[in-house]
């Protein structure tokens, strides 16, 4: 329905568009993504005609895009561009009949038609109720709605958007793009729509197109598009991708870069190890990172709330398959992450036969500063007849460098506590 044969298109001799090959058939709902200054706009401009490629051809329905002249193109293609601002303060109804008007001869003035089609198109898109509003009265969702039915009315077979959500909060990104994915589905409109948003496009878009220096760098669904390896060379960002497990859409959730330069201002040198599991550490190694310590923690389940939050954060990581034993590859990895640490954190996690050698290990560095937490006794989380307990006694009856620690909360506070000791030896 849609192509393009390797278009190419400058700004003042900058080349923006580098030689993009297209072909969309018709139905399609395709989401454009790339960083700042990667073509999305640009490539959007050249399929709508609103910039004429400067090599290369676009085609629609097989005919050369410009062989259309507007009024057959308007009845084709429809565009809700970026800025959705309207010069002049008519009410909802006019603006959205403003749509028809490729279809009205001149002089005609509107018929039955338009009016039926107007009004339907406004009851799909829930503005019927604001049809004597103006348009400068309604809110950021109320107004691209409108925009949006106003491009419908034209009766378009393509629909292109050009961050269509830009400035709208979490609920109105939603009722859009839930918008869209219904005119989609039920009328086969073929929908390409421009966006930042990868979560978004992932969750709603059938194909997406990515974007890096006016190339296509990658296609396809969503999730052979938004891997960790594409975003880092696209995006030179560091992420984790999960699985939405309603859509089993991939979702992207960025992890601080280890280069931030505003990170590594507030970095310091007291090196903290942790050993966690079972989130009991989740939300003081949240903490610990906005303070700036260097973080190692081991060893860790595979998918664990403790693994995913290390994961996020971007945090050194012994991590072991569940449900089997901790094996010595492991804990010899966990060994030499204790060796450089200042100082060893001990959460409040329970103890079975997988994990014992986590508490096991303590007993081979007295030496280091530790912190136990003992807000919960150790007989209610040991889980293996009193072996866990065994070890524990003994750590906190024979190590002098143990602190026992009830409140997390005052996690922070003793670690500079015994950061500043350091510092003054």
């Amino acid at each position: 329905m849609l192509k393009t044969d390797n278009i190419k298109f400058s700004y003042n001799k900058t080349n923006i568009i580098k030689g993009i090959d297209l072909n969309i058939k018709k139905g399609s709902f395709v989401g454009i993504i790339g960083p700042n200054a990667s073509g999305k706009s640009t490539l959007l401009k050249n399929i709508s005609k609103t910039l004429t490629v400067d090599q290369g051809k676009v085609y629609l329905d097989k005919k050369v895009l410009n062989d259309y002249n507007s009024m057959e193109l308007a009845k084709k293609m429809a565009v809700v561009p970026q800025n959705t601002e309207v010069n002049f303060n008519f009410n909802v109804y006019d603006i959205i009949m403003m749509g028809r008007h490729p279809y009205q001869k001149r002089w005609s003035g509107l018929n039955q038609e338009d009016k039926k089609i107007v009004k339907n198109i406004m009851e799909l898109t829930d503005t019927l109720k604001l049809k004597n509003k103006l348009i400068n009265e309604l809110s950021g969702g109320e107004r691209q709605r409108v925009i949006i039915a106003r491009a419908l009315a034209q009766d378009p077979d393509v629909l292109l958007l050009d961050e269509p959500t830009s400035n709208l909060d979490i609920n109105y990104q939603g009722e859009i793009y839930g918008l869209l994915k219904h005119l989609n589905q039920k009328f086969n409109l073929t929908i390409i729509t421009v966006s930042h948003d990868l979560n978004l496009t992932a969750q709603y878009c059938e194909e997406l197109l990515l974007l890096k220096n006016g190339k296509i760098f990658a296609a396809g669904n969503a999730e052979n598009v938004l891997t960790e390896k594409n975003i880092k060379k696209v995006y030179k960002a560091e992420v984790l991708i999960k699985i939405n497990p309603i859509s089993g859409k991939p979702f992207v959730t960025l992890i601080p870069e280890k280069n931030d330069k505003y990170k590594n201002q507030k970095n310091k040198d007291f090196k903290v190890h942790v050993i966690a599991g079972g989130g009991t550490a989740q939300k003081f190694l949240y903490k610990l990172d906005n303070e700036g310590y260097p973080l190692s923690i081991g060893v860790l389940n595979i998918g664990d709330a403790d693994w995913q939050a290390a994961k996020e954060l971007g945090i050194e990581t012994v991590e072991a398959p569940p449900f089997i034993e901790i094996t010595e590859k492991e804990i010899n990895k966990n060994r030499k992450l204790i060796k450089k640490a200042d100082l060893v954190i001990l959460s409040d996690l329970p103890f079975g036969h997988g994990n014992l050698a986590n508490l096991k290990i303590l007993l081979e560095f007295p030496e280091k500063k530790k912190i136990l937490f003992s807000n919960l006794n150790i007989e209610k989380r040991d889980y293996i007849k009193g072996k866990a307990a065994a070890i524990w006694n003994k750590i906190i009856i024979e190590d002098e460098n143990v602190i026992l620690l009830k409140e997390k909360d005052d996690l922070i506070k003793k670690i500079n506590e015994l950061e500043n000791m350091e510092m003054e030896r």
